[in-house]
This record gives structure tokens, sequence and C-alpha cells, in this order.
């Protein structure tokens, strides 16, 4: 997409599927969005069901082997074989239909794996999505590999809800959140584009709402709102 004016913001939702109050909120939302979904979550259905019903992208948001720290249940690891991480991906698109992109869950340790990434991309491309990078570590491989296979690729530009931002903050979560979609409007200003990943936690819905909201009517020089895959080259 051509930079227009001060740019263009695109919001993706991760986590979604387990907290059904926060399916409660974002019904309530309108305008472009993505909600990225853990597959077998709870609440996974009725978050698939509301995407199509607004007419969000829908990611699939898998789960994948951290550095540290206990993986989710089915996430896709380094131990696991090429036919495990297909059989893994197949299953989660199955569940949901309508989905147009893949993107990692946790992953700073399968994300830097190179074999791990190419299994991986090989589904993404077969199935004829893009595969969107949250970015958890910068030793992430995943754009090399996705440019070298022909794989439609993005990459976060912006957490909103940092964890070590929001501790860091003197005002705690609220100057956290302001300050990191501060830098999204600069990034889209500045480089014609921002892709923005937050949670449903109550603090960053509370605060994002508005802002999207504003950003939906804005018709002056500010950044627009767009769907994620509007991005996609």
């Amino acid at each position: 997409m051509e930079p227009t004016g001060a740019g263009v913001v695109a919001v993706v939702l991760d986590d979604l599927g387990y907290d059904e109050q926060a399916l409660t909120v974002l019904a309530r939302w309108e305008g472009p969005l993505a909600v990225a979904v853990i597959p077998g979550t709870p609440h996974a259905e009725r978050a698939v069901s509301l995407a199509k019903e607004k007419r969000w992208d829908l990611l699939v948001h898998f789960p994948m082997e951290p550095k540290s720290g206990p993986s989710e249940a089915e996430s896709i690891g380094t131990r696991d074989g090429d036919a495990v991480i297909r059989a893994r991906i197949l299953a989660a698109l199955a569940r949901m239909p309508g989905a147009v992109g893949v993107n990692n869950h946790q992953g700073s340790k399968a994300t830097a794996d190179t074999r791990v990434m190419r299994a991986v991309l090989s589904v993404v491309k077969e199935k004829g999505l893009f595969f969107l990078d949250s970015r958890t570590t910068n030793a992430s491989v995943a754009s090399r590999e996705a440019a070298a296979m022909g794989v439609p690729f993005l990459v976060r530009d912006v957490f909103l809800d940092d964890v070590a931002a929001e501790a860091a903050a003197k005002g705690g979560v609220p100057d956290a959140l302001d300050a990191a979609w501060k830098r999204a409007l600069d990034l889209a200003a500045k480089n014609g584009q921002a892709i923005v990943i937050g949670h449903p936690h109550k603090e960053t819905l509370a605060f994002l709402g508005p802002r999207l909201d504003a950003l939906q009517k804005e018709n002056g020089p500010g950044a627009r709102i767009v769907r994620i895959s509007e991005l996609v080259p």
C-alpha cells in the first residue's frame, strides 16, 4: 500500500479464545481489525464467528516454542518433525475456516530455527495465506525464509501492551499504552504504515476502543485504520 497522508495503522488483537468477556467487549466494536485466535481455546469458535460477523481479518495465532518457560498445548517446537508441524497447522486451519493468515504465539525459540520456519511457511504458502511475525525475538529468521520461499510476509512494529514497558513506565499501564500508541502513529507517519499487536486485557481494550474509533473517523491529515490484509505485499 502506498503511503497516504500520515500513513495507515493496522491493529491485531492476539490471544483471543480464552476470555469470553473480551469477546463481549469486541462485539461492540466496528471498523477494520484483525483478531488472532489460539486454536483449541474455550471460546475460539465464538471468536471465529465474531470475526466473520464483523468482517475482520482472522489469523491463526499458533503457539510456538519459547526460549524459556512452558509451551502451550500443541505448540510447534524444535523437536517436532516437519510432518508433525504440517499436521498441526492443517488441523488448526480446519478448525478456523476463513483465516487469511498465521502469526506466532510466543515462539522466540521456534521462529529462530530455520528448519521449523521452513516447515511452517511451506504450509502457509500452500494454503495461500500470509505469515505475520509477532517478532518475539530479534533472532527470528521468519523474514529471511519467507522471502526465500516467496511467502507473503508482514512483521509486527509495535507491541501496544508490552509487560516490561508497563512495569518501567512511571504512570504504569496507562502511560505505557499511550507511549506505545504514539510510537505507532509516529512510525505510520514516517514509514507509511505501522502494524500494532495488542492483547485482550481489560486496560488495553478500554484504551484502544476510542482510539480506533478516532482513526476510523479520520478525514484529515492523520493516520487511517486499515485491515492488516491490506498491507500484504
